[in-house]
């Protein structure tokens, strides 16, 4: 299922690279598709453009519909002026991959992208508790977080790379667990 997902990814970003021209200067893709989510309901696209002409914006997202031939995509534009101020900046940053540069903006900027999950057992029994400890953590650190490359904090915490939030999200709604996540960064010196 992964490797058909790696080879939809590698074949829409070569559909996407040729639509880079002077006044589209990147593409980034976002959303639960790149996330492991395992139905995602669209593809999420974002057009950053130099300058405002929205026939040419037209244009661009009719020509990347018929391309890529992809019913629920979801394309979005956004300037290259205002873009500090849109909201959905902050989603590109943190798990945007740019078509221009083949990466994720996180890795070009020289960040690592995770999401910190904090967790409360308060509703489990004491069995319930070591079952999910074990599922977890495993019994010699080869459980759930480990395998999908999570790091542990302590105690009802860690982090994971912001490709794998929706896998540990759904894990958690398996086990009826309370569960916050916010996004964070990591730069290493």
């Amino acid at each position: 299922m992964q490797e058909l997902k790696s080879l939809q990814i590698a074949k829409l970003k070569k559909q996407l690279k040729k639509f880079l021209d002077k006044n589209l200067i990147d593409i980034f893709l976002i959303g639960s598709f790149l996330k492991n989510k395992i139905s995602p309901r669209d593809i999420d696209i974002i057009l950053l453009f130099k300058e405002k002409s929205l026939s040419e914006i037209e244009n661009v997202v009719y020509e990347i519909q018929e391309e890529t031939k992809i019913k629920n995509i979801h394309i979005e534009s956004i300037f290259i002026d205002s873009m500090l101020k849109e909201k959905i900046f902050t989603t590109i940053l943190h798990e945007g991959i740019s078509i221009k540069n083949n990466k994720k903006v996180s890795e070009i900027l020289e960040m690592n992208s995770f999401i910190l999950f904090k967790y409360n057992l308060q509703n489990l029994d004491k069995l319930k508790k070591v079952q999910f400890a074990q599922a977890l953590h495993g019994r010699k650190k080869q459980g759930f977080l480990s395998n999908e490359k999570g790091i542990s904090l302590g105690q009802g915490s860690f982090m994971v790379p912001v490709e794998k939030e929706e896998i540990f999200k759904e894990f958690f709604k398996k086990w009826k667990i309370n569960f916050s996540r916010k996004r964070i960064f990591i730069t290493e010196e």
